[in-house]
């Protein structure tokens, strides 16, 4: 009997000590486990695939887009957050790091109850939170209520990974999850194009127009994060006339209601014959898990005894080296996916900078008289008399006047943008309504000046180049490109093992981690950079579609979102860990990086190649 071999989802096997103690229970549990995945088989068969599955997956790809969207929208707010909660520059990295940080605390502890209470009931818990606290987040007016709210975002939205590939999976037959999974990770990046296409119709673009809609009330990107919140309400909506996972109802033996599953899943594919399964043939009360009953005590109590069995039995003597396995290759993946990210965003902006930089203007030894009332920008007054001279209404951008001299001069309604005045003199002169700061005059001579109503209590000088049109095209790119091929990715996956799969493309990220040198040849061209950030970045993705698979497929149904949560919280915290290494990278030659990048990727498609190849299994 081959049904043993095929089993993923036998009941694990009690500790050493138990088996020594208890043989008889242990063969009894994996009997009662060999039952129910047959059964389960079997009334899929009948049901067969088709809409229900394809309905599901959109439903639960809303999900996995929400959380794309929830670390793609960090870039697009940072400048408005910054302007809005004036953050200063050392902070501002703490708005990644506390999403990233919510991703890893949120993915197991939804994973562990999604085990504990069921997917479907799971899931709309933890996006019901995630859709709540961003919209919490847009009316926070300070910096710590603001990270507040988007930690307990992203806490929420955490749950769609673990969550989303358990519930689909345990709803497809052993022949069609994986093309179904690749129409779910497909749905991924949409949350990408979604947040680049919902921040181009909402927001500006440009520093300038940020500063002025900075006064609204109720600003752009106010309007920004709430609407960014669709894609989760849709699947909470959506989840609202969905069913159980029919797998979970059986280890939870509920047996009738899996049944009732089955026969709608039968209604939904519209099959012309008459499903064939009834209750009398449901397995028998003897092939259900054993429930120990549980104590009375308080909800902390037993919230950290589930936590704890949980972790025990994922790192059982049985699925401790299949843990480690997995989640150090997730943690390479990791950092090596959000190390490129990190990378490519930096060294952009640099280009970008060092492009304008270029192109700065220099006026020398000349004297003004009159009103500027046009801004100035990315210019260089060097050693040049102002004197009587009015600046009204205007902004300066990228502005320096070095060793000037300015008399009886006039500053009214002046905002500035990375500009200084350097040891200048400056007398006899009035600055009223201006966000000009002691920072702003480096070993300056300041004599009997006025300064009044200063516009703005915010420390920060912020820059008016926020390149964002930049990370919008990058967006795009990568997100438009991995959506296809991820779709394709699924049904490749059907012929192909999934060590070989896995290999392969960690194998071929290596090769496209090399191509950051190109960046280097070819004269820091940006559409070079970015079309290797794109390769690599699918490759990888297409990667984690396969260790999804992997990671569904090796353990039971009773530990299949938890090990799933962990192996998520291990990718995000080395994506955290990712954000720094690569920062500092990007300030150093190319080699370097591309060596990390290389040597990572291919250390994770080595790794890989110890992956027990479970495609065969039946869930």
């Amino acid at each position: 009997m081959k049904m043993c071999e095929e089993s993923a989802c036998l009941v694990p096997p009690p500790e050493q000590t138990q088996n020594e103690l208890e043989p008889e229970r242990e063969t009894s549990l994996s009997n009662n486990g060999e039952a129910l995945v047959g059964f389960h088989e079997d009334a899929l068969s009948q049901a067969t695939t088709g809409k229900a599955q394809i309905l599901l997956a959109v439903v639960l790809g809303f999900g996995l887009a929400s959380e794309c969207g929830e670390s793609t929208m960090l870039n697009f707010i940072l400048p408005a957050a910054e302007l809005h909660l004036c953050i200063e520059e050392r902070k501002k990295g703490w708005l990644v790091s506390i999403t990233l940080l919510a991703l890893a605390t949120g993915s197991t502890t939804w994973g562990i109850l999604g085990d504990y209470i069921g997917r479907r009931r799971s899931l709309i818990a933890a996006l019901s939170v995630s859709a709540l606290f961003s919209a919490v987040a847009s009316v926070m007016p300070t910096y710590g209520t603001f990270m507040t709210a988007r930690f307990c975002s992203g806490l929420g939205v955490a749950g769609a990974f673990p969550l989303s590939f358990a519930y689909l999976t345990e709803t497809c037959s052993r022949a069609t999850r994986s093309r179904y999974v690749g129409v779910l990770y497909a749905m991924w990046p949409l949350g990408a194009i979604y947040t680049a296409v919902l921040f181009r119709a909402t927001m500006p673009t440009l520093g300038e127009d940020l500063v002025n809609d900075n006064r609204e009330h109720w600003s752009s990107w106010h309007r920004f994060l709430i609407l960014s919140a669709l894609p989760t309400i849709g699947c909470i909506i959506g989840l609202l006339w969905a069913s159980e996972s029919p797998r979970y109802l059986l280890e939870a033996s509920r047996e009738v209601e899996a049944l009732a599953v089955y026969q709608r899943l039968h209604k939904l594919n519209k099959t012309r014959t008459q499903y064939g399964l009834t209750e009398l043939e449901l397995p028998g009360r003897s092939a259900y898990r054993e429930t120990s009953p549980t104590s009375p005590g308080n909800l902390l109590t037993d919230g950290v005894a589930t936590f704890r069995e949980a972790f025990f039995k994922i790192f059982s003597p049985a699925r401790f080296r299949i843990t480690i396995l997995l989640a150090t290759v997730h943690l390479l993946v990791g950092l090596v996916y959000m190390g490129i990210s990190t990378y490519s965003t930096t060294l952009i902006k640099e280009e970008r900078e060092r492009e304008y930089g270029s192109h700065r203007k220099f006026v020398q030894d000349v004297s003004f008289g009159g009103t500027f009332n046009e801004t100035i920008e990315n210019l260089q007054y060097k050693d040049c008399l102002f004197r009587r001279v009015t600046f009204a209404h205007i902004n300066l951008n990228h502005v320096e006047f070095l060793n000037c001299t300015f008399e009886e001069a006039e500053f009214i309604n002046v905002k500035t943008s990375v500009s200084f005045f350097e040891y200048s003199i400056i007398r006899d002169s009035r600055f009223i309504d201006t966000d000009l700061r002691d920072y702003n005059f480096v070993g300056c001579v300041l004599v009997n000046n006025t300064f009044i109503s200063l516009i703005s209590e915010c420390v920060v000088d912020f820059d008016y180049n926020i390149y964002l049109e930049d990370l919008y095209d990058e967006t795009l790119a990568w997100s438009s490109f991995m959506v296809p091929t991820l779709f394709s990715y699924g049904f490749a996956m059907e012929t192909v093992s999934r060590t070989r799969a896995v290999v392969i493309t960690l194998a071929l990220a290596s090769q496209a981690g090399g191509g950051i040198l190109f960046f280097h040849l070819f004269g820091y061209s940006t559409m070079v950079f970015v079309a290797v950030e794109v390769v690599l970045k699918v490759l990888l993705v297409c990667s984690l579609n396969a260790l999804t698979l992997v990671v569904v497929e090796a353990y039971p149904c009773d530990l299949r979102c938890t090990a799933h949560g962990f192996m998520r919280s291990a990718f995000h915290l080395a994506s955290l860990c990712a954000v720094p290494i690569f920062g500092t990278l990007a300030h150093t030659t190319l080699l370097f990086a591309a060596v990390v990048t290389m040597a990572v990727a291919f250390c994770a498609a080595l790794l890989s190649l110890k992956i027990q190849d479970n495609s065969k299994v039946l869930l």
